[in-house]
């Protein structure tokens, strides 16, 4: 018995890095977000991209009215509404990129879970899924540092 394997009909295709702004907000990096969420290789280039995309629409959502005030008063771009600079990029820039990760983050958190059928398989995913709120709440938090609104913690007893 002889075995030949045959390559694959359609090998996928290659994702790009770069996922291009809309001119006002920046251009994202996957493997910048897989950097520093620390999102493992088993997460396919495309779910990363899919996850940064989710995570883009979510903070520029968050910000639609903040951004339209902005922009009717001047400001072309993100960078420009904040002079102060760190790490040489505006702070208003790493905010959002902050937020945009986080939300892509907790979107990965919580569609992969592990795929052990073991005791400890489940609960590696119960803590993913617990960490995707944090996540979202670091994500909120960035937003409000953009928009200069204060950040409120509570907690039900």
């Amino acid at each position: 018995m002889t075995f030949v394997a045959a390559p694959p009909a359609n090998p996928p295709a290659a994702v790009l890095d770069a996922i291009v702004g809309d001119g006002w907000y920046p251009d994202l990096s996957i493997q910048a977000f897989r950097a520093s969420q620390r999102v493992p290789e088993v997460v396919s280039p495309a779910r990363a991209r899919d996850a940064l995309i989710g995570g883009y629409l979510t903070a520029e959502t968050n910000l639609a009215t903040w951004r339209a005030a902005q922009q009717a008063a001047g400001s072309t771009s993100l960078a420009s509404t904040d002079t102060r600079m760190l790490g040489g990029e505006s702070r208003a820039v790493q905010l959002w990129r902050r937020a945009v990760h986080a939300f892509a983050a907790a979107d990965l958190a919580e569609t992969h879970g592990d795929i052990s059928a073991t005791e400890a398989g489940r609960d590696r995913t119960e803590v993913r899924a617990q960490s995707a709120g944090d996540l979202r709440r670091n994500g909120t938090a960035a937003i409000r540092d953009i928009i200069g609104t204060a950040r409120n913690r509570s907690r039900l007893i």
